[in-house]
């Protein structure tokens, strides 16, 4: 009889999970961020280790029985932060061995019906992994405009303010995102909104939550809001083939996951666009919307870690128990294309 706990750490949330090799949940806890690069490395672990001592009360279980955490950390990025954050991890003695993934990797396996495929993450940020049937593992750095990114929430309100701006100035041509973006953000004008944003006097998450608000947009018919999610469509596509043809999986029936509040938004033109863009390379490929919170993943990533094969009626347990509130298709199934 083992246990396993799975963790999930990003910028905003922490996830755990406590599992019993069966494939039974016995634990759920919640922490604040968990990212060390937001607010440094001590707040982060303190709440990862709340969430995971939580899950592990909650399991009625002491750490000494958990044979292994797999804790998948947003901020994993580079060699130096796997080195620092097994060392985090390992500090916090709460199993008996530990695993440090990079979070993608916990959204990728919540997402895929078998332990292989690839996973593009499009929430506040952008980034993107991949798995083989050999075990290989491919994760990009995540680490912005450095590291060659463009995408997620963070960079699609910045486009919108500046869609919105050269419309005002003659520039641009007019857009439907005007009204929305100053109604959302409760400014009189245009020029007022320019000064509160150099002022600095709008908070930057309100700036992220008007994401949905390209959508809202491009379905009303305004084709500077559908250009913006082609192009955001095409990115992800396009990251999608380069680890596809990294892990030599072209020719594969295949799942590619989509994991991320962007993918959230209405109308069906941003899938649409990625799915095209990914059969051009990848004809057998499948987009499916992740079931499961990430954290999911990780406990999954857990149990084969100890060399549990997680199929047929574990698999189905799994499912019935797990918390309501870690379901992101609640009812449904997971969308294919």
């Amino acid at each position: 009889m083992r246990h396993v706990l799975g963790v999930d750490a990003g910028a905003t949330k922490t996830h755990a999970l406590v599992v019993h090799d069966s494939g039974r949940v016995l634990g759920f806890g919640q922490g604040g961020p968990g990212n060390h690069q937001v607010g440094g490395l001590e707040p982060a672990v303190r709440e990862i280790e709340r969430a995971a001592r939580a899950a592990i009360v909650k399991g009625g279980l002491s750490p000494d029985r958990i044979d292994l955490g797999c804790y998948c950390l947003a901020g994993a990025d580079l060699p130096e932060d796997y080195a620092m954050l097994t060392r985090a991890m390992e500090g916090l003695s709460l199993a008996r061995s530990v695993v440090v993934k990079n979070d993608t990797m916990a959204a990728l396996r919540a997402g895929l019906t078998r332990p292989w495929g690839v996973v593009v993450i499009c929430g506040t940020g952008f980034n993107a992994a991949g798995r083989s049937p050999d075990g290989r593992e491919i994760v990009l750095p995540g680490l912005g405009a450095i590291s060659g990114d463009w995408g997620g929430g963070g960079d699609l309100s910045r486009e919108m303010i500046r869609l919105v701006m050269r419309a005002w100035d003659g520039r641009g041509k007019p857009t439907l995102l005007t009204g929305l973006v100053l109604e959302a953000l409760e400014a009189p004008s245009v020029e007022a909104l320019l000064s509160r944003l150099y002022h600095h006097e709008v908070d930057q998450r309100r700036i992220r939550d008007l994401v949905p608000l390209i959508f809202e947009a491009a379905e009303a018919g305004d084709a500077l809001a559908g250009e913006l999610i082609v192009r955001m469509g095409t990115e992800v596509g396009v990251t999608a083939n380069a680890l596809i043809r990294r892990l030599s999986l072209e020719r594969e029936d295949m799942e590619v996951v989509l994991g991320g509040s962007v993918f959230k938004g209405q109308g069906s033109l941003l899938l649409d666009t990625i799915t095209r863009v990914v059969r051009e390379k990848a004809p057998k490929a499948r987009i499916v919307m992740p079931p499961y919170e990430p954290v999911v993943g990780a406990a999954l990533l857990a149990l084969e870690s100890i060399g549990v094969t997680v199929t047929g009626p574990l698999s189905h347990l799994l499912g019935r128990s797990i918390p309501a509130e870690l379901a992101t298709i609640r009812g449904e199934t997971p969308r294919e294309e």
